[in-house]
């Protein structure tokens, strides 16, 4: 039997320690998810590209979501004069914002050894290494719901007005990454109804200092959906419905929480050969009052947004993907040492380093194996293996020997035409419209343009060619562009892979600027 060795004779790391193990330790692993990526990919996959195109508009919103992850791409293009990796270092920069939070609220009740595990222990999380490529309103919102939690937790503990500000802010962020911020909202609140750690704060200044930022925050895009009939609410309603009158639609939930709970693997990949195969892990009540409410205030943030969302599809019969379970286990690291309060030994830290080291290698093979090989067994291209600067140079090429002034739009199959947009040298704008015309899904819409625009000041309409015969013209196109050229010139572009399949095959019609 092993004796549990007193905290007192454990030698711990001092802060100024711990924060350079941090910062290195995340610093690394951050700049191999930002380089690796741009090594193996041609183009961006289709969240990435949407983000691309619509940042340079600086909308609020589309039909879809909220645009702040927009926003903060563009700013990152604005700096790195459009680096590739741009869309990477978005998603890292989130990552390392959550994996503070994560820390930075691990060490207010743990020790700093066992604060560094925990949030080690996330470092091989799905969407801070495979997933980050894709960034979207998800990798957003793990930055910001990370760092509401954080800041709440903090503001409950020293009810300091900077916290709730801080709190109230970080809500109001989140919210304009993705409304599902809601969930932590209601966790927040059931918190502070059923806990009487949280029911005293009712009678201070600070949750409600923390409700009057976020509404300032959220305010300018609440003004906009009420201009707009709260168009994104109608969203929600293309999600796949079961239309079963028995109980088959429970399949939605039940396969929601399956996959839910594969995201505990990542942090239990590295605990548990860390601390201790089965011996260590019981259960024990935090040992302080500060432990105890963390630990259960952590429950109810990532408890109650999971009911609530098994409830919802339930009920409503709509199929979930599991991204939007992407923030609830976040805190999972810390929660489980707090709940479990494992038996901490000297070599704890040495022995996590070796079991994230084994856990990350793993995770770049399952990376690469994607990215290089996969299409070797299905003969099928993937999105990053888009001859996105080809087309772009072909479209660049078109233009150019035509007309002496900027193309100014590119429409048509918004797939296509965002990664010529993205490719060619003047960056023109794509004008979006809700028509199922491309190989993927309805674009989204575009609050900057009209057809009408297209039509006046000029542009390229690019359409999947394989989709028609060699003759055939897409029923819209003149319909919506009554001047546009078809070019008897079908675009041949080999995908970036050396798997053999066949190549993109690109119509092209040119709309002259009036």
């Amino acid at each position: 039997m092993i004796e549990r060795i007193p905290m007192n004779r454990i030698k711990d790391f001092s802060p100024r320690t711990a924060a350079v193990w941090f910062w290195s330790v995340t610093g690394f692993f951050a700049m191999v998810w930002v380089f690796l990526p741009a090594l193996f990919h041609s183009a961006y996959r289709p969240d990435v590209l949407e983000l691309q195109l619509i940042g340079k508009e600086w909308v609020l919103a589309t039909r879809k979501h909220p645009m702040l992850p927009a926003w903060i791409l563009e700013i990152l293009n604005i700096l790195t004069n459009r680096a590739f990796a741009a869309p990477f270092l978005a998603a890292q920069l989130c990552a390392v914002l959550s994996l503070w939070s994560i820390w930075s609220l691990g060490r207010k009740v743990l020790s700093e050894k066992l604060a560094l595990t925990g949030t080690f222990a996330m470092l091989p999380y799905w969407y801070f290494t495979v997933e980050s490529v894709k960034f979207n309103q998800n990798i957003a919102l793990i930055a910001f719901w990370s760092l509401s939690v954080f800041l709440v937790f903090q503001a409950f503990q020293t009810n300091r007005p900077v916290f709730w500000t801080g709190g109230g802010l970080s809500l109001g962020l989140a919210f304009h990454a993705k409304y599902s911020a809601i969930f932590l909202v209601l966790a927040i609140l059931l918190y502070m109804t059923v806990r009487p750690e949280g029911r005293k704060h009712w009678k201070t200044a600070g949750p409600y200092l923390t409700a009057l930022t976020a509404f300032l925050v959220f305010l300018p895009h609440g003004i906009w959906l009420f201009q707009n009939s709260f168009t994104t609410l109608s969203y929600l309603q293309s999600r796949p419905v079961s239309h079963s009158t028995r109980l088959l639609h429970l399949v939605f939930p039940l396969k929601f929480l399956g996959n839910e709970l594969l995201f505990w693997v990542c942090p239990l990949l590295v605990l548990v050969p860390a601390l201790g195969f089965f011996r260590s892990w019981k259960l024990r009540k935090p040992e302080t009052v500060r432990e105890r409410e963390c630990e259960k205030f952590l429950f109810y943030c990532f408890m109650i947004p999971l009911g609530l969302h098994l409830l919802i599809s339930c009920v409503m019969r709509l199929k979930l993907l599991p991204d939007y379970g992407s923030v609830f286990w976040l805190f999972s690291g810390i929660w489980l040492l707090l709940r479990f309060q494992p038996r901490e030994t000297p070599n704890l830290f040495s022995r996590t380093l070796k079991t994230l080291a084994a856990v990350e290698l793993l995770l770049v093979c399952v990376f690469v194996f994607q990215t290089a090989f996969s299409s070797y067994c299905d003969a099928k291209p993937r999105r990053t293996h888009f001859p996105m600067r080809d087309l772009g140079a072909a479209c660049d090429r078109i233009w150019d020997s035509r007309y002496s002034v900027p193309c100014p739009y590119l429409s048509g199959d918004w797939i296509l035409a965002g990664n010529a947009a993205y490719a060619m040298k003047d960056h023109p704008s794509v004008h979006f419209y809700w028509e199922n015309i491309g190989d993927l899904h309805a674009a989204p819409t575009g609050t900057w343009s009209a057809d009408s625009d297209v039509n006046e000041q000029g542009g390229l309409i690019l359409w999947n060619a394989d989709r028609f015969s060699e003759k055939e013209i897409p029923a819209w196109l003149f319909k919506r562009f009554p001047s546009a050229e078809v070019l008897p010139e079908t675009l041949v572009l080999p995908y970036k892979t050396g798997a053999k399949i066949p190549p993109l095959r690109v119509g092209v019609a040119v709309v002259p600027p009036k």
